[in-house]
């Protein structure tokens, strides 16, 4: 069975950081706005969506409910670079969050290690990172 991932974020960077970490497998859809994920996620047999809340025009709370109301078995990764608060609200929802290093260089072991806790990606894998996959 193939494993997909939908990525919700405009972030390029996040999205050469999390195609670095996974190199393929399992395979990744990224929609560039919340609305065009709940498409996705009406077509696609997702395993985990991982949502950039810092994708502009979309309120993570709604999107969220959205998804839940969707794909109820879908797992969420919540992702941000700003404060924790995101997380702890998203948190009483079940859903996890990653807070992102302030210094992009540490977003790839901080989603490499979030990605494996999903069973989406290995210490091995986290281990064979280029140092500069996330610097720019």
């Amino acid at each position: 069975m193939s494993r997909h991932l939908i990525l919700c974020t405009n972030n390029q960077t996040l999205v050469e950081v999390v195609t670095a970490i996974l190199d393929g497998t399992p395979r990744i859809t990224v929609s560039d706005s919340g609305l065009q994920a709940l498409a996705t996620l009406d077509v696609v047999d997702a395993d985990v969506l991982v949502l950039d809340l810092e994708t502009p025009g979309l309120n993570p709370l709604l999107l969220t409910s959205a998804i839940r109301a969707l794909a109820p078995s879908v797992p969420i990764l919540a992702v941000s670079a700003r404060a924790p608060e995101d997380g702890r609200t998203l948190a009483h929802k079940g859903i996890s969050h990653l807070s992102l290093p302030a210094d992009r260089s540490g977003w790839a072991q901080a989603m490499a290690a979030a990605l494996e806790r999903l069973g989406l990606s290995s210490q091995k894998a986290r281990d064979d990172l280029p140092m500069s996959v996330g610097v720019r």
